[in-house]
């Protein structure tokens, strides 16, 4: 089977390449990247044109405070055009009186009928973990030690690459009960696909998985947070709920990474009820901040809950 897969894989990639599907230079799941969340970007310094939020220059919003600010956002008041227009996920500074992001309620109140999730709205003091796989970095054996000594499930979203690299890892993952997402088979701005395409990047991953780990994903993430209202629903019609973030920030650059301490003060600075946390298993300062991290939840009175809860 895994042969099959494999040579499946390879024929299929080549028509992506030839019809114009914009994959990523690499399967980093940099989903903070040019294209990526905005997690910290103030809204207030941004201009507005032709529906699209355009941020300036990363230095001027703090650093890696904020993901990568010079890419150009769609914000999701200002949603328009065609249904393939291209929506960026991105969130403001905006908070309500519980600190929640006023940008992922919004998202979530527009598009979670359609089986998507940008946070929990239900104001109970869950946070989710969630963690994007491109490629392995060696952190995140150590991550897994982690939460399998906190007892916290996690949700890992894997692209083909990871899969066929790191397969001790995966089964590793379903072992220890944690949910294993499908990112795609090639990590490209989805509404840059056609729907034969879409199908394609989707089902070559849940089907490799499927064959090789004798696991069934039903949770898909987006890459670099980039969908369409096409490409939402086309999702919800396979059968996956989409899952996207309410908090992210600048761990991606393997060779920009913060202190553990300035990790976990990042972090732990935007807890929020509902939270649905974006976090890159590449970051060696989020393996080491995330024991920390999840005392500091808990002593707080927060839950880190299983996501799957909310697709029921």
């Amino acid at each position: 089977m895994k042969i099959k897969a494999v040579l499946l894989s390879l024929i299929i990639a080549g028509g992506l390449a030839l019809s114009g599907c914009t994959a990523s230079e690499n399967n980093d799941n940099n989903d903070n990247n040019d294209n990526g969340g905005n997690n910290s970007a103030n809204t207030s310094d941004s201009t507005l044109k032709d529906g699209i939020q355009t941020f300036p220059d990363e230095d001027a919003l703090n650093g890696l405070k904020t993901a990568d600010a010079r890419a150009e956002r769609i914000g999701v008041a200002a949603l328009g055009g065609s249904d393939n227009t291209l929506i960026g996920w991105g969130l403001g500074h905006d908070r309500d009186g519980i600190g929640r992001p006023i940008d992922a309620l919004k998202a979530q109140e527009k598009y979670g009928g359609r089986s998507a999730l940008f946070i929990d709205d239900s104001e109970s003091k869950n946070i989710y973990l969630t963690f994007d796989e491109g490629y392995e970095n060696g952190y995140t054996g150590a991550i897994l030690d982690t939460l399998k000594k906190a007892g916290v499930k996690a949700t890992f979203f894997v692209t083909y690459d990871y899969c066929v690299s790191a397969p001790d890892l995966v089964e590793r993952m379903i072992a220890e009960g944690h949910t294993v997402g499908n990112h795609s088979y090639s990590h490209p701005s989805f509404p840059s696909c056609s729907e034969a395409e879409v199908t394609e990047e989707v089902k070559i991953l849940h089907d490799y998985v499927k064959d090789n780990f004798g696991y069934e994903m039903t949770l898909f993430r987006f890459p670099k947070g980039e969908f369409s209202d096409r490409t939402l629903s086309q999702l919800e019609s396979m059968g996956y709920t989409s899952v996207f973030w309410s908090f992210a920030y600048q761990d991606w650059n393997a060779d920009k990474q913060p202190s553990a301490a300035e990790a976990f003060d990042i972090i732990t600075s935007s807890t929020h009820s509902g939270g649905i946390y974006l976090l890159h298993a590449v970051s060696k300062a989020n393996s080491d901040a995330l024991g920390d991290v999840i005392d500091y939840w808990k002593s707080n009175g927060f839950t880190i809950g299983d996501i799957n809860g909310l697709t029921d």
